[in-house]
């Protein structure tokens, strides 16, 4: 009898240390329930990698949507910094090549009037009024369809005194670029006819 009664003792401390836990396990569930729910994870759980409860964290994708008009932008402006470095580019390099061509044209205009100043010193009745009367090709085919480097040349048929001058019209073309020259030449009428005085002038009409 009194092994049983020592016996009941024990399960009922038994039992009253299992009622006590399960009263302290039931309060702490229920305040770890009023704050997470089963669909809230807590944070820390969201950004470990490799857990198998692994949520994205809405906070990782607010930022990404921030940062891409941010991207956008960016990339606008360095597209916008390309085109006009681009088109910098290409205007200095047409420039440049219009200015090469007209230094040509320019060369090709003064050969041909010094060529019609030789005609007139070995003849100074020489006369070749029609527009652009007469053509020299500085390159092969330069007087052709593409006028790769041409003079075309005219002398009037003045007499050669200052109110009658011979005029020289020397049009030098290079490409598009295009330069005309006019030359006033006076001849000594006491002597040979030599060329007396020359007055060069460029027509930029």
């Amino acid at each position: 009898m009194k092994n049983k009664n020592q016996s009941n003792r024990i399960q009922n401390k038994e039992f009253g240390i299992w009622n006590r836990s399960h009263s302290i396990f039931s309060i702490l569930y229920s305040k770890f329930n009023s704050k997470h729910s089963i669909f809230s994870i807590p944070h820390s759980t969201q950004n470990i990698p490799y857990s198998k409860f692994f949520i994205p964290s809405k906070t990782f994708h607010l930022k990404g949507i921030a940062s891409l008009p941010t991207v956008i932008v960016l990339g606008i402006v360095i597209l916008a910094i390309s085109v006009s470095v681009a088109t910098v580019s290409f205007s200095e390099s047409f420039i440049s090549q219009g200015t090469a061509q007209s230094s040509k044209a320019i060369f090709y205009a003064e050969a041909g009037a010094r060529d019609a100043l030789v005609k007139i010193a070995r003849n100074k009745n020489y006369v070749c009024s029609s527009a652009d009367c007469y053509s020299i090709p500085f390159v092969t085919n330069g007087c052709g369809s593409t006028l790769e480097g041409c003079a075309k040349v005219s002398v009037s048929a003045g007499v050669g005194t200052v109110g009658d001058p011979k005029i020289i019209i020397s049009k030098g073309q290079m490409s598009a670029s295009t330069r005309t020259i006019n030359v006033s030449v006076i001849l000594d009428t006491t002597g040979y006819g030599s060329i007396a005085t020359t007055t060069w002038s460029e027509n930029t009409n």
